[in-house]
């Protein structure tokens, strides 16, 4: 029987069991990612989850052919374009071939994970009890980085105050890439944003909805300002300048309402929450000059770029930095973010089929046209991925995001808040981070097919996949 595309497609309910190993494995899986030296447990949740996950898809295959499981299609479509590209059109098939074989077999792994938990998190939609103890698993995979940051940070510095040694894998290295176990600031912002993001939305969301109360809110109250605390730390200023645009939405989607419900001891909880946060961010803004030279700074990458040839070196300082209108050397990262920007836009006009690196198409074209120059990444996930796989790869995953944000809204509670409020904030932090590499185009990748499965139109069947995924659990 075909089904029809705007019909209610009825979902078999796997085990319970199941759905909760999958969501400890997604919540063990997002907070390793971030870790160096992991590789273990990162494929071991992947393809555990990956093939538990088989036990929900295979039963349920007929929910997957609807129009919101268009974004989907587009991740598989966006694997088949990698895959044309390695063999058709890219020009370094060795380090193309490498990047296949290691980065996307673990992105076409998490695929069929991220569908099989989606599905099972569907199919208990209508079930309170057991939604609230699958979102609690997620919801706390999405801290783990936050906790294992603060966790990093209070034994380094007790460890420094009273002279004892830290083992390797609990040192904050000060440095971030400086010794085997350094993450970069970078890693963080990825992270750890998505839990804020979510914290915020929810806490808007019980607002609107009348439902909110300070004790079932505050945990997500609570990792607004902590989460916030570590771009502090970190003086990351981009991470600081996302959390203080999450906050901005947030007053501006609440704010009214609560006035015009006269919910004042609501509105004090949360002014609180956010005036914290936002004490919190500003320090951080007035702790980082390059925010006042940024105009300047700009003007100078603009005007100048096929003049200066400084930004060629990645800060190698070979010729130094030229000056600003205000007599002073340029930002080096407010100069080289512009002028790579620049540069990487007119490689892609000349490459719209991209070089097919992931990560070093922005060096390699730089190194082609001048072979002396010291490039590696573009600082914009965004660019670097277009430069790698095009025009057309960027149009695949930009359009999926799209869609998959558009179709979360009729996501049901609380899992709309995946889609609706992280996904754009990590689609910002690609737009000016350098995260074009493995870990994050793969958590980047997951999120999107989970979203945009826990969006399709089901309706949920007391009837249970079959007596096979009860046995392969126990």
């Amino acid at each position: 029987m075909t089904a029809n595309l705007n019909s209610l497609l009825e979902i078999r309910r796997p085990s319970s069991v199941l759905v909760t190993v999958l969501c400890a494995l997604s919540a063990i899986l997002y907070g390793v990612w971030i870790l160096p030296n992991t590789i273990f447990i990162r494929n071991f949740c992947l393809i555990v989850g990956a093939g538990l996950s088989l036990l929900i898809i295979v039963p349920n295959w007929r929910v997957l052919i609807q129009r919101r499981a268009a974004p989907i299609a587009l991740i598989v479509l966006l694997l088949i374009w990698v895959s044309i590209h390695l063999f058709f059109i890219g020009v370094d098939y060795e380090g193309q071939y490498a990047e296949y074989t290691k980065i996307w077999k673990k992105i076409a792994l998490s695929i069929p994970f991220a569908l099989g938990l989606g599905l099972g998190l569907l199919s208990y939609a209508n079930d309170p009890v057991k939604t609230r103890r699958y979102w609690n698993l997620i919801f706390f995979g999405f801290l783990l980085p936050a906790i294992t940051y603060f966790v990093k940070w209070f034994v380094t510095l007790m460890g420094q105050k009273y002279g004892f040694p830290v083992p390797i894998y609990l040192i904050l290295d000060p440095d971030h890439m400086g010794s085997q176990m350094g993450i970069s600031r970078a890693w963080y912002v990825f992270f750890c944003l998505p839990a804020v993001a979510i914290s915020i939305g929810l806490v808007v969301t019980r607002l609107k909805n009348k439902t909110f109360s300070f004790f079932n809110s505050f945990l997500y109250l609570a990792c607004i300002p902590l989460t916030l605390l570590i771009f502090y730390i970190e003086n990351d200023r981009l991470g600081t300048f996302f959390g203080l645009a999450l906050i901005v939405i947030a007053f501006v989607s609440i704010g009214m309402a609560v006035i015009r419900n006269r919910s004042w001891l609501i509105l004090l909880i949360f002014l609180v929450v956010m005036f914290s946060s936002a004490t919190i961010l500003w320090v951080s803004f007035k702790q980082n000059a390059q925010w006042l030279t940024l105009v300047s700074d700009t003007k100078v990458a603009i005007q100048q770029i096929d003049h200066l040839d400084n930004w060629r070196y990645n800060r190698i300082q070979i010729k130094g930095y030229p000056l600003n209108e205000l007599g002073q050397p340029v930002s080096a990262s407010n100069y080289e973010r512009i002028s790579w920007a620049i540069v990487g836009t007119r490689f892609v006009a000349e490459r719209p089929l991209g070089y097919g690196l992931l990560s070093l198409s922005f060096g390699r074209l730089c190194k082609e046209k001048w072979p002396d120059s010291e490039m590696s990444w573009s600082h914009s996930a965004w660019l670097d991925f277009t430069l790698g796989y095009g025009v057309p790869g960027l149009l695949l995953l930009a359009t999926a995001i799209f869609l998959t944000w558009r179709n979360s809204g009729k996501s049901p509670a609380p899992w709309f808040l995946i889609g609706r409020w992280s996904l754009p904030m990590l689609s910002a932090v690609f737009l000016v981070k350098e995260i074009s590499s493995e870990v994050f185009i793969n958590a980047f990748i997951f999120l999107i097919v989970l979203a945009s499965t826990l969006s399709l139109r089901v309706e949920a069947s007391p009837r249970k996949c079959s007596d096979i995924s009860k046995k392969a659990i126990g």
